[in-house]
């Protein structure tokens, strides 16, 4: 069984005013959330299980309903505020088992291929972990990997290192290697002012000698869902495809 971990706890970062005071998980586009979108699209058609860790304070009832909470999903409540995505996931350490892989998505992207295909490619190459890249345009906007020979080499936060940035979805093996490797980098320069960061961990496994394998997306596949802007076109995109469906 995968585990797939969905903080929910991030500041918005980039989105500009969308006109809703619901925090971005919750705002709607084409009549759901868009947490159920971002969701849907990254959905194992395997066993798995989702992880959600939320803050309890904007957690509502309307809210938690809205996430499809179901048999395959918990909710952890982070009542600290995470600065990261990788310190929101360590809240979760209680849910995740330690020897099954773990997939570890933010909720500000939508990748427009089966994603079963990056899940399998992990456990099949015999990696350590993965990370989803797409052609960037060399900006800091994103994170970004440097591949060497189909490995990646290094992985940086904010510091523009190569032309693949991360598409916001990673895997690891097993829950073990994650944890393991935050412990490590919290130790290390990587956990730059004491931010635990997915770069740090990266990292941490790449000097270790770990095996990190990069899953480089086609052109226009990544969808980004960080402004206004992004959000108004994943809607328009998604009421054609409705219409064309009926």
């Amino acid at each position: 069984m995968i585990n797939v971990v969905v903080p929910l706890t991030l500041p918005a970062k980039e989105t500009e005013d969308t006109g809703h005071a619901e925090p971005r998980p919750f705002i709607p586009v084409s009549g759901r959330p868009l947490v159920q979108h971002v969701v849907d699209n990254i959905r194992p058609s395997f066993e798995h299980q989702f992880i959600y860790v939320v803050d309890p304070e904007v957690m509502t009832m309307h809210r938690r309903r809205s996430l499809g909470i179901s048999s395959d999903s918990q909710v952890v409540y982070s009542w600290s505020a995470p600065r990261t995505m990788a310190a929101a996931v360590c809240m979760a350490r209680e849910s995740i088992n330690m020897s099954e892989p773990l997939v570890i998505a933010a909720c500000e992207q939508y990748i427009d291929v089966d994603l079963d295909r990056f899940y399998i490619a992990g456990m099949d190459v015999g990696a350590d972990a993965a990370v989803l890249t797409f052609p960037g345009d060399r900006t800091p906007k994103y994170s970004t990997s440097m591949i060497y020979k189909n490995r990646v080499v290094e992985m940086s936060e904010h510091r523009v290192i190569s032309e693949m940035a991360n598409a916001g979805v990673y895997y690891f093996k097993d829950g073990q290697t994650f944890f393991d490797a935050a412990v490590e980098a919290l130790t290390k320069t990587h956990a730059a002012d004491s931010a635990l960061t997915m770069s740090g961990i990266f990292n941490t496994l790449i000097e270790a000698g770990s095996n990190i394998v990069p899953c480089p997306l086609p052109e226009g596949v990544f969808k980004p869902l960080h402004t206004s802007i992004d959000l108004s076109l994943f809607a328009a995109r998604t009421d054609l495809q409705v219409q064309r469906a009926a």
